[in-house]
């Protein structure tokens, strides 16, 4: 979809307008006319309270932010319509200077004609997301099929506030290209109160995107108050006065409200059955390979050169390190759910999970993981293997598939899942083809999964898009992207492994950003320019439902998660919504939003020239207090957070294999988690 705008002549009401209508809306509708004028308005009136509870707040906030000044309203209705949407106004913004304006100022009318209003929030799932918003001289009329789209059009209407608090006029009609948009954030590598998540979703509200997917725990932590076992206590982190850091479940049926008073889905991860060392608390029969050290082994001296030499692949060959033979996890602590030798007690717990927690989410769709799950842990593959045979869950993971597929039946869920669970005999298998892997297993699970489970496509090292024609060829219908190369948010410089040779540094001759090897940030340009249809055949196009960013925090702290996510957000969220090609205008008009971010939403926001830079690496708050434990000495390449110097004080460059082993955790000494905080963003003024 190209956006679509139109010309029409400036009414007498109106005074000029001071740009195109065009430039003041972020992500860009599906046609807009312009009607090249502006109106002053010294008020608001709803008379029948028709656009009560939809996203009145929206339209004045912005309108204080930008003039200092609170908007009047000039009808007098009884009760007073609820406002439900943006909960920090800016109570200060810089004023511009007042224009001379020919026509005085008007009472703004507003108006909404709604056919069906949202019920609840499991039914956000596939709703009419489409709006037509008409603004004149004497205000605006929207018209939606639900409620979602008004507040859409609400939303719209906001950004077409100038500077100096004009409306600008145009007609516009709009409804999303994909419509699944999102983002995940891990709590669990290191925690985010409420308060955080919350500002988090404003922001994708703002942008359009209607998914925030919850990577709610994982082997580092499990921050959720689940009153069946308490033994998790163990496994949660701490606040600097002791308390746990944990979600209660009022916190979480606060938070699934909270999105979809904003039209925002909350899909919840339960990692399973990879990635599971927490799980220990309970029993510790209930997880295999719990705690191995060393945790990775990947290559390198001393604990590795006791294997035999990696000969299977080409140039894959480092004298007598071993690419992955011994590796049990991909970060500490290791653990995953013993489904091989328990499978009756892992089945159970899964079960009481998904009954209990699960409830508390009231989305049709269940995350359950399924990332990077290592058979070495089952005993099925020896250490001395370091290319073992891509069936060796053949006797394993079918078994425990069968049993979950059930378990999400039950409690009426969708299985959602990593990219990992529809793989079978793609061409990685193949070490005769050019892009084969030595590393992949199958999880012979294919023809266990309905076929329209969501299947999130992150892991394209090696196929890239071909992995896409692979899933539909096994006839799966709803893929929706987080494509590590482009929109993974953690890489920045301290996350070696996602590093793309492309990358550079700087602009190149096309003003596109680009980053030194190394030293990755995926750069806003990077998350626009990616279409994860382009290329496609038609089959494999028609499944991709969409995509989502994904934040994993292993180097994100409450004082940088803002700036991490935004503006990159509102960059997914046009590719998504409205799917053009970057233009002259699109980077001045992501900044007027990032701008509105700052001062409407109180969102700590980067500016668009931010590449990743901190001023130091962190680590997973389980770092704080495993500093000496010996499950955090690696000889790792390439992690996330990766030190900058190696054990030996000589700099990681290119693969940055290490012939002494590291603290991985040795950096978190340097800094204490609970002093780094969200600080409210100054004020910034807007462009125009």
């Amino acid at each position: 979809m190209q956006l679509t705008v139109v010309l029409a002549a400036a009414t007498l009401a109106a005074a000029a307008a001071p740009r195109p209508a065009a430039h003041y809306v972020w992500p860009a509708p599906s046609s807009l006319k312009d009607k090249e004028a502006s109106v002053a308005i010294k008020s608001w009136s709803d008379a029948d309270a028709s656009c009560s509870g939809l996203n009145v707040d929206a339209f004045l906030n912005s309108y204080k932010a930008k003039t200092g000044k609170d908007l009047p309203r000039s009808d007098i209705v009884a009760p007073s319509p609820t406002q439900v949407y943006v909960p920090n106004p800016a109570s200060c913004s810089p004023v511009a200077p007042k224009a001379k304006r020919a026509v005085a100022p008007v009472d703004f009318k507003l108006s909404c004609a709604v056919k069906t209003k949202v019920a609840k929030a499991a039914d956000l799932d596939g709703v009419d997301e489409s709006y037509t918003l008409e603004v004149s001289e004497t205000g605006a009329v929207i018209t939606a099929p639900t409620d979602i789209g008004a507040k859409y059009a609400l939303q719209t209407l906001s950004q077409l506030i100038t500077k100096d608090g004009n409306v600008v006029l145009a007609s516009i009609k709009d409804s999303p290209v994909y419509p699944y948009r999102g983002l995940m954030l891990d709590t669990s590598r290191n925690f985010f109160p409420v308060s955080d998540i919350k500002r988090t979703i404003d922001g994708l509200a703002a942008a359009k995107l209607n998914v925030f997917h919850w990577h709610i725990y994982d082997s580092q932590s499990f921050p959720i108050k689940w009153d069946t076992y308490p033994q998790l206590d163990a496994v949660k982190f701490k606040n600097a006065d002791g308390s746990l850091k944990e979600y209660t479940k009022e916190d979480i049926k606060d938070v699934v409200a909270y999105a979809f008073a904003r039209g925002v889905r909350v899909i919840p991860e339960f990692e399973l059955p990879g990635h599971n060392a927490v799980f220990a608390a309970i029993d510790a029969k209930l997880v295999a390979a719990l705690n191995h050290s060393p945790w990775d082994c990947t290559s390198g001296l001393p604990y590795c050169n006791a294997m035999p030499a990696n000969t299977s692949v080409g140039t894959d060959n480092w004298s007598t390190s071993v690419w992955w033979g011994r590796q049990y996890c991909n970060q500490p602590p290791c653990g995953q759910l013993d489904i091989a030798n328990n499978l009756d007690a892992a089945v159970d717990l899964v079960d009481k999970l998904v009954g209990e927690v699960g409830s508390w989410f009231e989305d049709p769709y269940l995350h359950v993981g399924h990332d990077e799950i290592n058979p070495r842990v089952y005993g099925v593959v020896k250490d001395t293997d370091d290319h073992p045979n891509h069936r060796a869950f053949d006797q394993i993971l079918p078994a425990f598939e069968r049993k979950l597929v059930g378990i999400l039946q039950k409690y009426n869920k969708k299985l959602a899942a990593w990219d990992e669970l529809a793989w079978d005999n793609v061409p990685s298998y193949n070490k005769t083809h050019p892009k084969y892997d030595a590393n992949a297993v199958s999880y012979n699970s294919v023809e266990l999964i309905p076929k329209d489970s969501m299947i999130a496509v992150w892991d394209q090292f090696y196929l890239n898009e071909n992995l896409y024609e692979q899933i539909a060829d096994a006839g799966f219908t709803n893929v929706v992207s987080s494509h590590n190369n482009y929109w993974y948010f953690d890489c920045s410089a301290g996350v070696k492994w996602c590093t793309q040779d492309f990358e550079r540094g700087d602009r190149d001759a096309t003003g596109e950003y680009v980053l030194y090897p190394n030293h990755t940030w995926h750069n806003w340009t990077t998350v626009y320019n990616y279409d994860p249809r382009a290329g496609l055949s038609a089959k494999a196009a028609a499944t991709i439902q969409g995509g989502f960013a994904s934040l994993w925090s292993e180097t994100i702290k409450r004082h940088n998660l803002d700036r991490f996510i935004f503006p990159r957000a509102g960059a997914l969220a046009e590719r998504l919504w409205s799917n053009i090609k970057k233009d002259a205008t699109t980077e001045p008009r992501l900044n007027r939003f990032r701008q509105s971010l700052i001062n409407e939403y109180k969102i700590a926001s980067a500016d668009l020239k931010f590449l990743g830079q901190e001023k130091t690496v962190y680590r997973t708050e389980w770092c704080d207090t495993n500093l000496d434990s010996p499950a955090q000495k690696t000889v790792e390449w390439g992690f996330p957070g990766q030190p900058v110097k190696s054990g030996n004080g000589s700099a990681m460059e290119g693969w940055g294999f290490m012939s002494i082993p590291n603290d991985y955790c040795k950096i978190a000494s340097t800094y204490k988690t609970n002093d780094l905080v969200y600080t409210v963003p100054e004020v910034s003024a807007y462009d125009f």
